[in-house]
């Protein structure tokens, strides 16, 4: 079994040890879909998934990808310019993360359920915030990966948004999922 991160900050350390778990993250980054004002319009998504290629294959790390995004996706140049919730401070970061997180523990799950796995675990992060619903209601449990894998997509590849806890959960959302305990 190859090792998984038990966190967001193991991430790229565990993408390169595994190959297979790189490629299958890579995948997602580059062909799901990944709906968002910021990356709307024109050719910022696929830069942005060139960004995202980046990082995943070790080529940059986790500064240089929000500083490339905020450069090379200008606020400027989006239609939602005027928008400060769109562009909020920060606002490069927070795309990194989440898709990063998001193609890692889609992955992940994927992985799992091919080898017949129906639970997973969502360890406690060393940088959770105790106050979030993900630390308060997933980490440090088993739960059903088909649910979460679910949750995961509906919300970040097809755009549906609900109120339901899912991992990543929020921008700066620590958690991760190993296989079941």
């Amino acid at each position: 079994m190859p090792t998984f991160a038990n966190d967001f900050t193991e991430i790229l350390q565990v993408l390169s040890a595994n190959a297979d778990l790189r490629a299958a993250v890579e995948a997602l980054a580059m062909h799901e879909a990944m709906p968002g004002k910021v990356t709307e319009g024109g050719d910022r998504l696929s830069r942005f998934r060139s960004i995202l290629r980046d990082l995943i294959t070790g080529n940059i790390n986790l500064q240089n990808a929000y500083e490339r995004t905020e450069n090379e996706l200008p606020r400027a140049n989006s239609s939602y310019a005027s928008d400060n919730r769109v562009f909020a401070t920060g606002w490069g970061e927070r795309l990194v993360r989440t898709q990063l997180s998001r193609c890692y523990n889609q992955a992940v799950m994927e992985f799992l359920v091919t080898q017949g796995h129906t639970q997973c675990f969502v360890p406690h992060s060393t940088a959770e915030d105790s106050t979030t619903s993900c630390s308060q209601q997933l980490a440090g449990a088993n739960h059903d990966i088909k649910t979460l894998h679910d949750l995961l997509v509906k919300s970040y590849r097809d755009g549906v948004w609900t109120k339901d806890v899912k991992i990543p959960n929020h921008p700066h959302c620590t958690h991760t999922v190993i296989p079941a305990k």
